[in-house]
């Protein structure tokens, strides 16, 4: 006699490299609880409205739980519409990405210097293993300003709103934050930013060695801009 325990599964697991059919995916939802289907609509919404899901945020807790539990399901919803769910399991957390591309947060030039200041200090702590009271590496909002003049000798940050447009989007999809709660805020100098590890999905180790270098292309060509700029005046 062969056993028959799949059938009876409210959600057959299958195989990640097969598709699974709209019908299959209409069955297999349906099956789902109603609270469930609840939670279904509620982590499809809050991962393409934030692109990120990390369980260290109280609010998105129960979501990352709900997507541990129905990884598959939710991906092959999104895949139909060309996003890929991703599981980043250390950092424990789920994002979402676009495989042509498309939805891509841009980022503008000043936003990009600053993302890759802070995931190289991020790096650099990390290594040191300074002791914190926090759980993850702080670095102070002058260190970060001091470190952009450090890069770009000579050249003060045109404007003071580039920081704080940039330390607020990067608060906002959950990549730092206020040690001890709170706004980030980049006139206050001694104000502590803790560096989070969802970094590490954005810029990933492996191109830590090239952001020194990529740093020098931006100052390079900022450079080159304003000489060309000043033989046009």
């Amino acid at each position: 006699m062969t056993s028959d325990k799949q059938s009876h599964s409210p959600l057959v697991t299958r195989h990640s490299s097969l598709p699974m059919s709209l019908h299959q995916f209409a069955l297999d939802y349906s099956q789902l609880p109603s609270s469930e289907q609840s939670q279904f609509a509620q982590a499809t919404r809050r991962l393409l409205a934030d692109g990120i899901i990390w369980r260290e945020e109280e609010q998105d807790r129960p979501i990352y739980s709900f997507l541990v539990r129905r990884r598959e399901l939710v991906a092959d919803y999104l895949a139909v519409a060309g996003w890929e769910l991703r599981h980043e399991e250390r950092i424990g957390a789920f994002h979402v990405v676009h495989r042509e591309g498309a939805h891509r947060r841009r980022f503008n030039r000043e936003q990009t210097i600053w993302l890759l200041l802070l995931r190289l200090l991020y790096a650099e702590k990390r290594e040191r293993l300074e002791v914190s009271l926090t759980r993850y590496p702080v670095v102070e909002v002058a260190e970060v300003a001091r470190r952009y003049a450090e890069f770009f000798p000579g050249q003060q940050v045109r404007k003071r709103s580039s920081l704080t447009d940039a330390l607020r989007s990067f608060q906002t999809l959950k990549l730092v934050r206020a040690a001890g709660g709170g706004t980030i805020r980049a006139g206050q100098s001694e104000q502590l930013i803790e560096l989070l590890p969802t970094l590490e999905m954005i810029v990933p180790a492996q191109s830590i060695n090239a952001l020194g270098e990529r740093l020098g292309q931006y100052d390079r060509t900022r450079s080159e801009n304003e000489g060309d700029a000043s033989d046009e005046a």
